[in-house]
């Protein structure tokens, strides 16, 4: 038992330099972009070569800009689930190169991806109403003075009766893609978050 932890304590280095190379394959980053990118991920990992929810809000922060500190909060909560494949609670230097390389130079199909798994908050592969209207309703408040939640409710209606094709109460990500195509602010608003660094 003491020896698998000395192992896994050990090889999270090695592994990593594996990843620097293939990840600029699979991402949109240079090499130069993943070793600094990796320079400010190990700042903030812990001994798993991970880092937390709150570890990862430091870490992007300062690329995030908001009309307001809530719903920086909110965004960056819903952008680390966003990340986190996995499920575990915490993201890995893969998932986050991976997930910073969508959000800052992907393509309009893989952001549009990407903003799925943001509305997915019970990560289910699809999108329901209350999930919609809930994120919605967060961000909405963040902005608006008055409530909103009315006419949000309204707006998810009139999507889900407009897109929800098979009637089942909820949208796939085909479904979620037709609606860009009708509400395209709700896909965009990822853009709206980015600061673009030279």
């Amino acid at each position: 038992m003491g020896q698998t932890a000395s192992t896994s304590s050990v090889t999270p280095a090695p592994a990593v330099k594996e990843d620097v190379a293939a990840l600029q394959d699979q991402t949109h980053f240079t090499l130069n972009e993943i070793k600094k990118l990796k320079t400010e991920f190990q700042k903030q990992a812990g001994p798993g070569y991970t880092i937390s929810k709150d570890q990862f809000k430091h870490t992007l922060q300062k690329h995030v800009q908001c009309w307001s500190v809530g719903a920086q909060y909110l965004f960056l909560e819903r952008l680390f689930d966003a990340f986190d494949l996995d499920g575990n609670k915490t993201i890995d230097f893969r998932e986050f190169i991976q997930g910073l390389s969508v959000f800052m130079k992907g393509s309009a199909e893989e952001k549009m991806e990407l903003s799925f798994r943001l509305y997915d908050i019970d990560h289910s592969g699809s999108i329901e109403p209350k999930e919609l209207i809930n994120i919605m309703g967060k961000m909405y408040s963040a902005f608006y003075n008055e409530d909103q939640t009315k006419k949000i409710k309204e707006v998810v209606e009139q999507i889900f009766s407009d897109l929800d094709i098979n009637g089942d109460g909820s949208l796939s990500l085909h479904e979620y893609k037709l609606m860009a195509l009708k509400e395209p602010l709700i896909i965009d608003f990822l853009e709206q978050f980015l600061i673009v660094t030279p």
